[in-house]
């Protein structure tokens, strides 16, 4: 998913309300300014940027409240996280279009009131007529970005979204072209107590992973909807039959906690709040000329900041998910087998990718096949030490996984050398030929 750096930050508040300050303290300086015979309309542009500078300062300072308050709601269960962004899709792109229309109009009217007050004084000197044209060239720039914001804002709004798929390297394969492996696959759903996939998926370019999101192949087939369950051979060839059902054992727990349900869900809408957010700033627009993100930084920014506000419970909820589907491998495999298969899959990950590059960007010729190279590389230059790894987190399309360390605490595991030894163990497990993947090696 989309997300932004915390760079923004604390910018975002002091930028979001600080425009808007200036802008009433401008506004009551123009006051103590207006000249006594100025007729009602200019002496009254004072007035009108001081209102539209208060209202955005204190627009500012209540959308800051209702964010922390949804952010420390969000930490007591996944149910309210999704509710704080439901209501963040309903409400945000609505106060950062209004707040950047208070900003423009604010700005706008202090800008013609200098220029006509400047006009009133009767100044017609060279230096006055040229910022009387760049004061006036100022307004209209920002009152067309702001027509042009509005109309980005009505067509995104009238948008119809569709959910994007994920595309993965991969096959669809069905009970009857694997039997061995969909009947083990049932095995491990029936001794989980969890929901077996309505479809299997078989690759080279990803973990394991489970998900009910959307699936497209790269050669443009589409996955049929359901739950789905992807398989990577390089890592299979790898673990044996009973860490790979340790491994399936978790994804399947996905299921059973509907987490992958859950995602499906919360998916869409995080995608339209940076989707609003985008609609705004025109960041993504080639045509654009980059001063748009300036001129609505005060209420982008805030925007921004509300997605990582509440990344600490996405990511939290991520986590915990992550482990109580552990224990579904615990619950099937065991304690040993699950922390195996962590670190062997930690361990080849870094060959598995090197392979996978090289055969993207190789020519034709040169291309070796992933799972051959993998295999050429475990063969040749054997298997890290696996307490290299422990700081790194599972790669997935949609979800933070924690840290591998922060999986074997909870598994109660400690590293010890008969462990080591076990996960640098280079020997092939058969287990793709067994599961009807591959050919048998000859006897």
């Amino acid at each position: 998913m989309p997300s932004f750096s915390r760079k923004h930050f604390p910018a975002a508040f002091w930028v979001g309300l600080g425009v808007p300050f200036l802008i009433v303290l401008i506004a009551l300086w123009q006051l103590s300014r207006v000249p006594s015979g100025m007729p009602v309309f200019p002496g009254a542009l004072p007035l009108i940027t001081l209102l539209f500078g208060v209202i955005a300062s204190g627009a500012f300072c209540v959308a800051l409240w209702a964010m922390r308050r949804a952010a420390t709601s969000a930490m007591q269960s996944r149910d309210a996280l999704l509710r704080a962004f439901e209501t963040g899709q309903r409400w945000l792109p609505v106060f950062m279009l209004t707040q950047t229309l208070l900003v423009f109009g604010g700005v706008i009217c202090l800008l013609a009131f200098e220029i006509m007050n400047l006009i009133a004084s009767g100044a017609r000197g060279e230096g006055a007529i040229k910022l009387e044209i760049i004061g006036g060239l100022i307004a209209l720039a920002l009152l067309w970005y702001g027509i042009k914001i509005v109309r980005d804002m009505i067509r995104f709004a009238r948008r119809k979204r569709e959910i994007e798929p994920i595309f993965i390297m991969g096959q669809i394969v069905s009970p009857e072209q694997a039997p061995q492996l969909w009947q083990f696959v049932r095995e491990v759903a029936w001794q989980a107590k969890a929901k077996l996939p309505d479809s299997t998926v078989v690759g080279l370019n990803e973990g394991f992973f489970v998900t009910e999101h959307p699936v497209a192949l790269a050669n443009g087939q589409r996955v049929p909807d359901g739950r789905v369950l992807y398989l990577p051979l390089p890592y299979m060839a790898f673990l044996g039959r009973t860490e790979v059902a340790a491994v399936v054992a978790h994804e399947l727990g996905h299921f059973t906690g509907e987490d992958t349900a859950y995602g499906r869900r919360f998916a869409p809408i995080y995608r339209a709040l940076v989707d609003g957010i985008l609609a705004i700033t025109n960041e993504h627009d080639a045509e654009d000329d980059g001063w748009r993100a300036w001129v609505t930084g005060p209420a982008t920014l805030y925007g921004k900041w509300f997605l990582q506000n509440f990344d600490e419970a996405v990511h939290y909820w991520s986590r915990e998910r992550e482990l109580a589907a552990d224990e579904f491998s615990r619950r099937v495999a065991g304690t040993d087998a699950t922390a195996l298969a962590l670190l062997r899959t930690a361990v080849l990950h870094d060959l598995v990718e090197e392979a996978l590059l090289h055969n993207r960007t190789a020519p034709p010729e040169k291309r070796e096949g992933v799972l051959t190279m993998v295999r050429r590389f475990v063969a040749e230059r054997g298997l890290t030490d696996p307490q290299n790894h422990l700081e790194d987190r599972q790669a997935h399309p949609l979800d933070s996984h924690p840290s591998l360390k922060q999986r074997l605490d909870a598994l109660g595991v400690t590293i010890t050398p008969t462990l080591v030894a076990r996960t640098r163990d280079v020997s092939d497990a058969q287990l793709l030929a067994e599961l009807g993947l591959e050919a048998a090696p000859p006897a």
